[in-house]
């Protein structure tokens, strides 16, 4: 199997999972579905920029499912769906980029998408536990929580490996 395939299918699946969550209406349905076809062929293509106009379709779908009346578990739930999906799908091209058709890299993808999926799904427990518990969540908490998530992202994002 060539490098990258397991991340693939790992990503279509968080997609898949954020797509169902996030299409509670029309549009969010429209939308997420179109982003679930750009990670989808973007990661199992290597085109990195397909999976990630498609996690922002999916996004888009998340916004819409909450306009459409979603509830709070439902939306985070969805949005850490797309975080997964575009984090491994990302990793899916370059891995198919990076490493020759017959490298093993099964090891990788896989560990790659349990931590990814593990960090995310901390972060939306943070995010949920208020409205599980019954203590009001505030806004900027929220927003400082999504900000954060968004700064890690891309300072992993832009993380360069320098042989020392």
């Amino acid at each position: 199997m060539r490098p990258g395939r397991l991340a693939a299918g790992y990503a279509t699946g968080a997609a898949v999972v954020a797509f169902v969550l996030a299409g509670v209406g029309a549009l969010a349905t429209v939308v997420g579905a179109l982003g679930l076809v750009g990670i989808a062929v973007g990661a199992f293509r290597g085109r990195a920029t397909l999976v990630t106009v498609g996690s922002l379709g999916q996004f888009g779908a998340v916004v819409a499912g909450g306009v459409a009346g979603a509830g709070a578990p439902q939306l985070v739930g969805a949005g850490a769906a797309v975080v997964v999906a575009w984090t491994v799908g990302r990793t899916a091209t370059e891995l198919r980029t990076a490493l020759d058709e017959g490298a093993d890299a099964h090891r990788l993808e896989a560990t790659h998408a349990a931590g990814t999926t593990a960090v995310t799904l901390a972060a939306a427990g943070v995010a949920i536990t208020p409205t599980v518990v019954s203590v009001e969540a505030t806004p900027v908490g929220v927003g400082l929580l999504l900000v954060g998530g968004i700064c890690l992202t891309a300072a992993l994002a832009l993380t360069t490996d320098h042989p020392t």
